[in-house]
């Protein structure tokens, strides 16, 4: 009355189930690492859309100052790299502040008066050094070239 037979093992062992939750785990940190990576871009490039809309604004802004033979706005004479201005922004339900600055320069010409108009726009995310003219770690700047009209 003796069972010969050898008792038979239904499910995992101890060790079995531990290397699996350690793969399990690594392979979802690497997941969260990535989606964390996926959130600061998307963070930074909010800001960075944001700061380009306030370039633009700025660029449309001096575009539309009168530069002509019979009067030139003051808005538009000569300047080295303007005092970085602070711009607060609403959002998505948060603010931020941006720091803008402005050049205006000459382009020597034969046949008419050519100024470039320089916008640069900042902000500070981290902990890298600031950059010239905005005083900010990040930024990003708009130029153009205007031609002076009759």
């Amino acid at each position: 009355m003796f069972n010969d037979k050898k008792p038979s093992h239904h499910g995992f062992t101890l060790v079995e189930v531990m290397i699996a939750l350690l793969i399990f785990m690594v392979i979802m940190l690497g997941l969260a690492q990535g989606e964390i990576a996926a959130l600061r871009t998307h963070n930074g490039n909010i800001f960075r859309d944001e700061a380009l809309r306030l370039a633009e604004d700025e660029l449309s802004r001096l575009k539309a100052e009168q530069f002509s033979v019979l009067g030139t706005s003051a808005a538009l004479a000569p300047a080295p790299w303007s005092a970085p201005a602070a711009i607060t922004v609403n959002m998505r339900s948060s603010s931020a502040t941006f720091a803008r600055s402005t050049q205006i320069t000459n382009i020597p010409s034969t046949s008419t008066a050519l100024l470039r108009i320089d916008v640069a726009v900042g902000w500070n995310i981290g902990n890298n050094a600031p950059m010239a003219p905005t005083n900010m770690n990040r930024q990003t700047s708009l130029s153009t070239i205007i031609v002076q009209g009759d």
